[in-house]
């Protein structure tokens, strides 16, 4: 029951869903008033780009025996899907969201953009950084971030990025898809690109 709980976790919050789960989380807090319908195209463009497409393209891989499971087990499957994912959320940040659009979502993804590199580059020195941990603690602490752009009290958000952390942690630690220096370089992978670009935003 452990394990299938653990393994949840991991679906729940797969990094393919996490750029939408930060652009939803955004439009929920900020008090800019975006048409109704421009929300809704940006979040199903946002579903297409960084969740259909690549599920697309991990088939295409698959069928090239680049990659052999969805779980990427070796740095070297995670060197293609790395570098695709990079170019996708490199072009959500600078064409479906850029700054026009809105700043702080064109950060979130540029900071994004960052994190993918920088696993890319790690993969490419043979490092399998966690994936999950990336995706996930940069959109989380872009959360934490929002809040206190808008000056709304960020102690519950941060709590809740403590404990989706360690329930992170715990989850691919548990079914021994990472060590615990994966998961921390993850983490800080997510974390400080966001950290770099809030500069620009907050």
């Amino acid at each position: 029951m452990l394990t299938s709980f653990l393994k949840s976790i991991s679906y729940l919050l797969h990094p393919l869903l996490m750029p939408w789960i930060g652009a939803v989380y955004y439009f929920s807090v900020t008090p800019i008033q975006y048409p109704a319908i421009n929300i809704s195209f940006w979040l199903v463009s946002i579903i297409f780009w960084s969740v259909i497409l690549p599920l697309i393209l991990y088939y295409i891989l698959k069928k090239m025996n680049v990659v052999q499971t969805i779980h990427l087990k070796t740095s070297k499957e995670r060197i293609w899907p790395l570098l695709l994912n990079s170019l996708i959320i490199g072009n959500l940040s600078f064409n479906v969201l850029s700054k026009s659009t809105s700043v702080e979502l064109h950060y979130l993804f540029l900071g994004m953009t960052i994190t993918s590199l920088g696993g890319l580059f790690l993969a490419f020195l043979k490092f399998k950084s966690s994936i999950h941990m990336m995706s996930t603690g940069g959109v989380f602490f872009f959360m934490v971030l929002i809040d206190l752009h808008y000056g709304h009290s960020f102690m519950s958000t941060f709590a809740l990025f403590i404990v989706i952390m360690g329930a992170m942690a715990s989850s691919r630690l548990h079914l021994n898809a990472h060590t615990v220096k994966e998961l921390v370089v993850g983490l800080v992978l997510g974390v400080i690109p966001q950290l770099l670009v809030v500069n620009y935003w907050l």
